[in-house]
């Protein structure tokens, strides 16, 4: 079965498609998100052409999936449309029988990727130790708000935010 590597902006970041002659697979939003930075332009076409990196824009189907099974683990503003983009190529490769590993050092995207059973690797940091749900909570009532709110429904205080671990 053929592997395939998922990078995302923080692999760049760390140096790792231009020390190494593996094939990473990336997104539009990715290459967009790093075109910004000048310092990466002529390096990534230089991996485009080398065939180091190929640019792939996943499936609406996938992004669609990725959408729907995230929001139960990371709000939207959590997760960017990068963020979503890669967890959607993911998918996509999966569907089609390939291993995956994706290599990020975003929480979010290793929170989601591990409650969607897609592979992670952490490339700077140690990663995350739980997964689990965010959840806005009141530390006044002790009240849980599934919303996106700033403020307690029942009493107006702050509301804060806290990861509901989950138990495998």
């Amino acid at each position: 079965m053929d592997s395939k590597i998922i990078i995302d902006s923080t692999a760049f970041y760390a140096g790792l498609p231009f020390r190494s002659l593996d094939c990473y697979y990336t997104t539009i939003q990715i290459n967009e998100e790093l075109q910004k930075i000048p310092f990466f332009s002529s390096r990534i076409e230089t991996l485009i052409h080398s065939n180091r990196l190929q640019i792939i824009e996943p499936s609406s189907k996938a992004v669609e999936y990725i959408l729907k099974n995230s929001l139960n683990i990371e709000n939207k503003k959590s997760l960017s449309d990068a963020d979503i983009s890669i967890l959607a190529l993911a998918y996509d490769f999966l569907e089609e029988n390939h291993n995956v590993i994706v290599l990020t050092d975003d929480y979010a995207i290793q929170n989601v990727a591990k409650k969607l059973d897609i592979f992670y690797k952490s490339l700077l940091y140690s990663g995350i130790k739980y997964s689990g749900k965010w959840i806005n909570f009141c530390s006044a009532c002790s009240s849980i708000s599934e919303s996106n709110d700033k403020t307690c429904i029942n009493c107006g205080n702050p509301l804060k935010r806290k990861l509901q671990r989950r138990h495998p």
